[in-house]
């Protein structure tokens, strides 16, 4: 909309009893959502009667039912639906559409008012104050012609109006008591009163005067000319006082001061962007995901795919066996807090980080844990799938540091490489137990150690089993160094390492690894080597100039007989 200063509602009427959607969203958002799909797309409004538009075409519907989209800012339904625009707001994608997507729009008119309050009154004082302008300019222009052709005024005081014959002050005829009986016989024209003073008296007598004289304030020869006109102040004020006034009308009315009403505009057409999970919607996030996940649970793992993804998918239908096998009930930790991140994103795919303080009565032990998720969500017409979980102490949890936005900063590059070369040491440490000089600390803790001494088992001469190889590699369908967050003192990813354990145990044992192997076995052959497959998830933080990686746990994944 190339306007400002106003608001515009949007209204969509179908005269055929159509119920109509509206809804607004991020540009990043509609256009995946209706990537592919048939529209009409307005793209430019020039009121009061002008829009461009043109035509896509697509698909039918969209995948997903729009109702059901948890990214629109505001959602309406109705045979007549309408929605209020702020133009000076961050702009939005709107779209109208049938609430049964089996539906069409034939026989829908989309119209849009614009609020113009006040802009007819402004208009009139603007014509006004441009006449007041204008008057003033010629009133003044022809005062100043007038000033140039006007004959210059007599001179009053000049010396060819005074003389002896008019007794004036400057002549020498006699004053009013001349020829008076005390009057001087010497035809000076003074009267018989000398008024000279002594400065006079000394003159006459010859006698010096004084060295210096006062200064008079009458200058010579002008004794006679009409005094000079005093300035009319009070008239240039009033004249500075209506010009400023009108200046400063004139300004406000060409845009220099911010009103309150509809002017045209020239948008800053940016891309759109937004993150992955909005401010304030982790908790909901969470809260949705344990809901699903208890319920998948219960159903022994059924429509699971549609909350979690690999590789955390591969741990969860293992667990679900393993427990099955035991006869045990698995459910999700309940959390006491949530944190989410994730930088903006101008299209999908999507990612972001979810961290939940679990509850106590949620983990084994007495110490504090935090989940840590790896979140990805391809596109708007599905749903966020958790793609990786592991626990870290709630005392190790990062502080991240977000803009105005919500947004994350991710992490630094020099990060990504510590991510991929920190995956290799992890796979090392697995295979041999030793740690690499320069490697992440922790491998001698939690999950990692669990692992070795589960290996230290089988390999210990009382198990009975002839050899036991172990092969260890980075988990590879899944870029984890692609995704990682700054934080307030450096930086947070996960990673995961698989393993295979090849088992070899003499022809004339029977061959038992106990329950959790036999419920993730995926065949009946009989033989004496066994392999299992197992998954390490873990998370890797630098603090500083330290980088640390943390498992709490490890998973089997299947085993196989041969």
């Amino acid at each position: 909309m190339p306007y400002s200063g106003s608001s515009v509602t949007v209204t969509a009427k179908n005269s055929t009893g159509t119920e109509l959607f509206v809804g607004t969203a991020s540009g990043v958002d509609a256009d995946s959502y209706l990537d592919g799909v048939a529209q009409e797309q307005i793209s430019d409004v020039s009121f009061p009667n002008s829009a461009s538009h043109r035509f896509t075409p697509g698909d039918d519907k969209p995948e997903a039912d729009i109702a059901d989209r948890d990214w629109w800012i505001s959602t309406d339904t109705g045979q007549t639906v309408a929605k209020t625009f702020d133009l000076d707001a961050q702009p939005q994608v709107l779209v109208i559409a049938p609430a049964n997507s089996d539906d069409s729009l034939e026989g829908t008119t989309v119209s849009l008012q614009m609020r113009v309050k006040g802009v007819f009154a402004l208009s009139l004082l603007g014509i006004a104050g441009a006449i007041i302008l204008a008057g003033f300019s010629v009133f003044f222009f022809m005062r100043w012609w007038a000033s140039r052709i006007r004959p210059p005024k007599k001179d009053t005081g000049s010396s060819d109006n005074s003389g002896p014959e008019d007794g004036g002050p400057a002549g020498g005829g006699s004053g009013p008591h001349d020829g008076g009986e005390d009057g001087p016989s010497d035809g000076s024209g003074r009267s018989g009163r000398d008024d000279r003073g002594p400065a006079a008296d000394r003159a006459v007598k010859g006698e010096p005067g004084p060295a210096t004289q006062p200064i008079s304030t009458v200058q010579p020869d002008t004794a006679g000319q009409a005094p000079p006109r005093r300035r009319d102040l009070r008239n240039r004020r009033s004249f500075r006082a209506v010009t400023a006034s009108v200046l400063g009308t004139g300004l406000v009315l060409s845009g220099c001061a911010d009103l309150p009403i509809a002017k045209p505009s020239s948008p800053d057409v940016t891309p759109y962007e937004r993150t992955a999970v909005r401010p304030g919607e982790a908790g909901k996030f969470m809260t949705n995901y344990t809901e699903s996940l208890d319920k998948t649970l219960g159903d022994k793992g059924t429509d699971l795919d549609k909350i979690q993804a690999a590789p955390l998918i591969d741990h969860t239908r293992a667990q679900i066996q393993i427990a099955d096998k035991a006869k045990q009930k698995l459910r999700a930790p309940n959390f006491t807090e949530v944190v989410a991140g994730s930088p903006n994103f101008t299209e999908y795919p999507m990612w972001f980080y979810a961290f939940g303080t679990a509850d106590k009565s949620s983990t084994d032990g007495d110490e504090q844990l935090t989940q840590v998720m790896l979140v990805t969500r391809e596109s708007a017409s599905t749903d966020p799938l958790v793609r990786s979980a592991s626990y870290i102490p709630a005392d190790q949890m990062p502080t991240l540091m977000a803009d105005d936005s919500g947004a994350v900063e991710e992490g630094p590059e020099d990060f990504a490489d510590e991510m991929t070369t920190a995956s290799d040491d992890v796979s090392s440490f697995l295979v041999d137990g030793k740690a690499k000089s320069g490697g992440p600390d922790g491998l001698k803790e939690g999950g990692f150690k669990g692992f070795r001494d589960y290996v230290g088992d089988l390999r210990d001469k009382d198990s009975g089993f002839d050899k036991v190889d172990i092969d260890c590699k980075p988990y590879a369908d899944l870029k984890f160094e692609d995704m990682s967050l700054s934080t307030e003192h450096g930086a947070i990813g996960m990673g995961e390492v698989r393993c295979t354990l090849t088992i070899k145990a003499p022809s004339d044992y029977a061959l038992d690894l106990g329950d959790t192997v036999e419920a993730v076995k995926t065949n009946d052959k009989e033989g004496d080597t066994i392999t299992v497959d197992t998954a390490h998830p873990y998370v890797l933080m630098r603090t500083g100039d330290e980088l640390t990686a943390v498992a709490t746990d490890w998973n089997v994944l299947s085993s196989k007989v041969e």
